[in-house]
C-alpha cells in the first residue's frame, strides 16, 4: 500500500473510507479483549467543510487547541462540556461511520483466525454505505492508519477491494496514512464506541452507550455497524 500525505491527489468525487482499529486481532490484551475495525466515509469535497473544519473547531472550543491531538483512549472522562461536544458532533455531522466488532466470546470455525473472517465482513458495511452518497463516486479510496504491527497484516489478509457502482467497475486507491489527520481521529472515535459497546454486550448489557448511541444510533443513513457473535465456514 502507498503512504498517503499531502501529495494524495483524488477526484472530489472520491469516496473516501478513512478505517482504524481497536484492541488485537488475536484478543492479546486480557483487558481489552475485543477486535474492531472501523471509521468514516464521505466524499473528498466534504472533508473540510463537514469533518475536518467543524472537529478542529470543537477541538479548539473544548479540548485545548484545534492542533492539540485527540484521541478517544486518552479521554476515559471528558467533562460534560467535552462529551455535549463530542456528541453533538456525531449527531449532526453528516458522514458515514462504519465498525465491525469481534469480541473473545466470538465463535468461530475451527482453524480460523478473526482476521480472516474481518475483510469481508469490512467490505459489506462499505457496501452498505456507497450508494447512499450523492453525487455518485466517481472512484474510492481506502486509508488505514499506518501501523508497525498492522500494516503487514493489511497486506496479507485485504488485499485490493473491487468496487462496482452502478453496474459499472470504479478506480480504487488502497493507502496508509500516519497518526494526526482530522479523519483518522474521527475513524478512533468511531472504533473506541463500537469496542466499548462490544465490551458490554460481554456481560450480556444491550444497553447502548452514549459514546454508541451518537455516533452510530443518530443517523441510520450514514450508518454501518455490525457485532459478530458467530461466524460459520464458508
Amino acid at each position: 500500500m502507498a503512504i498517503a500525505g499531502s501529495n494524495l491527489t483524488v477526484h472530489p468525487h472520491c469516496l473516501m473510507f478513512f478505517v482504524d482499529e481497536s484492541g488485537h486481532e488475536e484478543f492479546a490484551d486480557p483487558k481489552h479483549p475485543v477486535y474492531v475495525l472501523g471509521g468514516c466515509g464521505l466524499l473528498a469535497a466534504a472533508i473540510d467543510p463537514v469533518l475536518r473544519t467543524p472537529w478542529r473547531e470543537m477541538k479548539d472550543r473544548h479540548f485545548g487547541g484545534a492542533d492539540k491531538p485527540l484521541h478517544a483512549s486518552q479521554l476515559p472522562n471528558p467533562t460534560p462540556a467535552q462529551a455535549a461536544a463530542l456528541g453533538a458532533f456525531f449527531r449532526n455531522q453528516a458522514f458515514g461511520r462504519f465498525a465491525v466488532a469481534m469480541t473473545k466470546a466470538t465463535s468461530l470455525p475451527a482453524d480460523t483466525k478473526p482476521i480472516e473472517i474481518m475483510p469481508g465482513v469490512l467490505r459489506k458495511r462499505w457496501e452498505e454505505l456507497t450508494p447512499r452518497f450523492n453525487p455518485q463516486p466517481v472512484e474510492v479510496a481506502f486509508i488505514h492508519e499506518a501501523s508497525e504491527r498492522g500494516d503487514p497484516l493489511l497486506e496479507r489478509y485485504f488485499g485490493k477491494s473491487v468496487v462496482v457502482i452502478d453496474g459499472q467497475r470504479v478506480p480504487t486507491r488502497h493507502a496508509l496514512m500516519p497518526k494526526g489527520d482530522e479523519a483518522l481521529e474521527v475513524a478512533d472515535f468511531v472504533v473506541h464506541a463500537a469496542a466499548g459497546q462490544a465490551r458490554r454486550g460481554m456481560v450480556g448489557d444491550a444497553r447502548p452507550r452514549r459514546d454508541f448511541d451518537a455516533v452510530f444510533r443518530t443517523n441510520p443513513l450514514w450508518t454501518s455497524f455490525i457485532a459478530i457473535d458467530a461466524a460459520t465456514q464458508r
